[in-house]
């Protein structure tokens, strides 16, 4: 079949009737609508069953990619304050909303070397049994 023009929803082409062969117009259903309010945790009600029925491996990667965006939005955060402020060493403050850095300064790094030496030393003993 070929078409002489592009057709629209609107437009109402007419079809044979398969039971009696006469000419019926097209009917266009007027679509679905969601049943529930659509929120970030909850699927819609799309009427795709891959959409409203996710297999673990949808729900897997939308997970990860959620958690994707979040790391890398927390990259670009920590990167600009690398750049401001010159130190490649921040500290992290997770507030209640928010994740926040700051650059660490000279003497707090020195106090974080010595808390990662002694619980390396600590961690080596107890794998040595003493």
């Amino acid at each position: 079949m070929v078409f002489d023009r592009i057709l629209k929803v609107g437009d109402h082409v007419t079809h044979p009737c398969p039971a009696c062969s006469m000419d019926a117009p097209r009917v266009i259903d007027g679509g679905f609508a969601f049943s529930f309010e659509v929120s970030s945790s909850r699927e819609g009600n799309s009427g795709v069953h891959k959409e409203d029925y996710p297999t673990a491996d949808h729900a897997v990667g939308r997970d990860a990619q959620r958690r994707w965006e979040v790391m890398h939005a927390r990259n670009k955060v920590k990167e600009t304050v690398r750049s401001q402020s010159g130190q490649g060493a921040l500290i992290r403050r997770d507030l209640k909303d928010s994740t926040e850095y700051s650059p660490m300064s000279p003497a707090e790094r020195a106090r974080h070397r010595t808390l990662a030496r002694g619980a390396s030393r600590a961690q080596a003993r107890a794998k040595g049994g003493g």
